[in-house]
């Protein structure tokens, strides 16, 4: 389906900034963006990274508890292992399969964005979970996070520990900055 393995959300209006602030903090880190496209979808980027993009966002996360100014435009970095097709049934599939690394004694939670995605939100997230038997659900500080990121047509997944996934606005309130 889709080759990225990154998503990165940012304000639609802030397109050129927002870019400009992904391709700094991937030089900042080392990092070889090999594509990046918007989709259907405005205020998200869709990005292929050269190396693990969980490992990535760890060290964005690191970076951005030390300075937080550096991330201005964007607001969530969110690796992606796998896309599927957005249907219901098709992401459940997808998202029972990825939720079996969670481990019987971890804690864990669903990081459910959806996008041109007609389905009550509360109503999805309990088809996509009910089939996930494992661990404990924790919505404050759990040892996994299974993303769910449904961009109309096309839905990436990944399995993540609470380093692996950036919420900008969260670090910064937690490193004592206003949200942007």
């Amino acid at each position: 389906m889709f080759a990225y393995n990154l998503l990165v959300t940012f304000h639609g209006n802030q397109r050129g900034h927002s870019e400009l602030e992904v391709r700094e903090r991937m030089r900042d880190m080392g990092a070889h963006v090999e594509m990046l496209d918007t989709c259907e979808v405005e205020g998200v980027f869709l990005i292929r990274v050269g190396g693990d993009a969980k490992v990535l966002v760890a060290q964005l996360k690191r970076l951005c508890h030390e300075d937080p100014v550096g991330f201005q435009y964007t607001h969530h970095w969110v690796p992606i292992e796998s896309w599927v097709g957005s249907r219901k049934e098709t992401i459940r599939e997808a998202a029972e399969e990825m939720g079996k690394g969670i481990g019987e004694s971890e804690t864990w939670m669903m990081h459910l964005h959806k996008r041109h995605f007609d389905e009550h939100y509360d109503d999805l997230i309990a088809y996509l979970t009910d089939p996930l038997n494992r661990g404990t659900v924790d919505l404050e500080d759990p040892d996994r996070i299974l993303a769910v990121e449904i961009l109309g047509m096309n839905t990436g997944l990944s399995l993540l520990t609470r380093h692996e996934l950036l919420d900008v606005n969260k670090v910064r309130v937690e490193s004592g900055h206003g949200k942007v």
